[in-house]
């Protein structure tokens, strides 16, 4: 009878102990970004804009309003909307400083007009305005070959504290050069795509603080997106968008 006792108490012991250990795992575990998962309201970069909605039908074009108003509300007085991409999943809008035609973020509106950050490398890689920039440090699971969904490249795990507008390194003008050239960049961009989509390649791309993104088209089409890491060369494909339907420049 103590004998069956000692196991017994053995065995809640050993199981609170498992318990234990795999909370501390979980809270070890960096929180992923992914589409739908940021909350109403959640206040981000410089000026502290917040995405909101607006009401009436959401278009190409009343997409591109919506992320004007957002910029607005926002302070963003040298941002502006330059190219607009319709998928099945949302609208996708590149928005551009007007004082250097670089580009500076990379926004969604949702099918309910929800404006957001888009996720990946806009938050990630960002040295400018990401939530979550940090110099040639990568996001939950970096690792050398492939890492995680649609990424891949070299180097070793590099998590780490990012830093967003308004501190870090780069408000202190600290920023290193970057190593990664354009070219380079989509030379990257084509091995990824040869890859994983034969046959397809990309345009020209768009120069963003910290990394590049890039359409991947296939027969003169566009089917998806890319984006290639200007400081070590990682690529993470931007698997969230769904089918591409159209696309306007403006």
């Amino acid at each position: 009878m103590l004998v069956l006792e000692v196991m017994g108490m053995s065995r809640r012991y050993l199981y609170a102990g498992l318990g234990i250990l795999a909370l501390a795992a979980a809270l070890a575990i960096p929180a992923m970004v992914q589409p739908g998962r940021v909350p109403a309201g959640r206040r981000w970069g410089p000026g502290r804009v917040s995405a909101q909605s607006v009401r009436g039908p959401v278009t190409i074009d009343t997409a591109v309003q919506r992320v004007r108003v957002v910029l607005a509300a926002g302070g963003y007085t040298d941002l502006v909307p330059k190219e607009v991409m319709e998928f099945s999943n949302h609208f996708y809008v590149l928005v551009a400083e007007k004082s250097t035609g670089r580009g500076a973020l990379e926004l969604l509106v949702l099918r309910n007009g929800l404006v957001r950050p888009e996720p990946g490398p806009n938050m990630m890689w960002n040295t400018k305005y990401g939530h979550m920039a940090a110099f040639g440090r990568g996001g939950p699971g970096w690792g050398p070959g492939m890492m995680g969904p649609g990424m891949m490249g070299p180097g070793g795990p590099q998590a780490g504290p990012g830093w967003g507008p308004g501190w870090g390194p780069y408000a202190q003008g600290q920023v290193p050069a970057q190593t990664v050239s354009r070219e380079r960049a989509r030379q990257l961009a084509g091995q990824y795509l040869a890859a994983t989509f034969p046959g397809a390649t990309t345009d020209e791309g768009t120069a963003f603080y910290g990394y590049y993104t890039f359409d991947a088209e296939r027969d003169g089409e566009t089917f998806g997106m890319l984006s290639v890491n200007a400081y070590t060369g990682q690529v993470w494909y931007h698997s969230w968008h769904g089918r591409f339907i159209q696309e306007k420049e403006l």
